[in-house]
């Protein structure tokens, strides 16, 4: 009988995770090398997928393979709904912008999408004094973080995969003892991989326990994406930002803020920082603009009070979106004797892409098995 090829999976984050599934499904013998253990890891921002919105759109990731990748994430997405994978909803979807806004190439894929003009005289979550000028609707899938994640922890590390918590350094790679290494460390590869090409987004996020269901006149659940005008919110330099809200089964995560920036070697922020206005919300400073626009679409839309609800915990999480020329990672490269499948890069969409992203990296491996 033909031994199982070994392969090592660098990060037990969600890409990961969904590789090192994807991989033992085609029968590989797979490791996962990590710093971090999921099962316990707490509050590191570089750690990205502790803090994801999770909605399955492509936001904030470059690559020209993308509509391709977002296409077969997203019907394995569709797959895991009518298993009833824990944690996987569909909801309708709004992306709404108070300025014109072209659709986006991925909308050919989206399920029962609608245009501004198809819908705007009907329901819709509204702002009081920011009219819109544009959006889509259409019927999307979610993972619901504080249940998806870990039923995919569970599943994944509960198989025959091993797992080693370690720190590798650069020195350490030519060395692993394994016939293949999937890289899937994220912000890990500036360090191991010399990746020059790092471009870092810094966001902030709200949840609010105990926050009610939002639906539609029908009893939809609803989740929003709203962009404001930009003179409203932006960055430092100018870049346009929006907030979004993701109701979960424990409450709401809202968002956002993407400051650009990078992590020196000391571990420490260096890009834009939050600018006035702003609040402190546990001791951390937060763009006053994702409470106050929230607050205003909620009353306004819902009749929901945002200050009658418990309040608000906040985080701060990195993520690794590479420069746009470079954008996602999904490549092989050769190190010594070792072939070197990389996979990180995902920005705003590590969630979006995951499952893709892995079928994508089987198919790279191809006939190695």
């Amino acid at each position: 009988m033909k031994k199982k090829q070994k392969i090592a999976i660098i990060g037990s984050g969600v890409s990961g995770l969904t590789t090192a599934f994807i991989l033992y499904e085609k029968g590989w013998d797979v490791t996962i090398i990590s710093k971090e253990d999921p099962r316990t890891a707490i509050m590191n921002p570089e750690f990205s997928s502790l803090y994801p919105a999770a909605s399955i759109i492509p936001h904030s990731v470059y690559s020209d393979d993308l509509l391709e990748i977002f296409r077969v994430s997203d019907n394995y997405f569709q797959s895991l709904y009518e298993e009833s994978f824990p944690g996987v909803k569909l909801k309708e979807h709004f992306e709404l912008f108070a300025y014109k806004q072209s659709l986006p190439g991925y909308a050919k894929f989206l399920k029962n999408l609608a245009t501004w003009d198809e819908f705007k005289h009907g329901f819709h979550p509204k702002h009081p004094k920011q009219d819109i000028k544009s959006g889509w609707k259409f019927s999307g899938y979610f993972a619901d973080w504080n249940v998806y994640f870990p039923e995919l922890i569970g599943r994944t590390l509960s198989r025959r995969i091993h797992f080693r918590k370690k720190d590798l350094q650069p020195e350490d790679l030519p060395s692993l003892p394994y016939d293949h290494i999937v890289n899937c460390s994220e912000i890990g590869a500036v360090k191991l991989f010399d990746d020059k090409h790092d471009l870092i987004y810094r966001g902030h996020i709200l949840n609010i326990k105990g926050a009610p269901q939002l639906l539609s006149p029908r009893k939809n659940p609803v989740s929003y994406n709203f962009s404001p005008d930009p003179n409203v919110y932006q960055t430092e330099s100018g870049t346009r930002q929006d907030v979004y809200c993701y109701p979960r089964k424990d409450g709401w995560v809202l968002g956002g803020s993407r400051q650009a920036g990078r992590i020196d070697k000391a571990g420490n922020w260096q890009g834009e920082t939050v600018q006035e206005p702003s609040i402190i919300i546990d001791s951390l400073k937060v763009p006053a603009q994702i409470v106050e626009i929230h607050a205003d679409i909620m009353k306004h839309t819902f009749g929901i009070d945002l200050k009658k609800l418990n309040p608000p915990k906040a985080k701060l999480g990195y993520r690794y979106i590479r420069k746009k020329e470079n954008g996602l990672r999904l490549e092989t490269e050769e190190i010594g004797d070792k072939l070197f499948i990389h996979n990180y890069g995902h920005g705003g969409a590590g969630v979006t892409l995951s499952w893709g992203c892995a079928l994508k990296v089987a198919e790279l491996l191809g006939s190695r098995l």
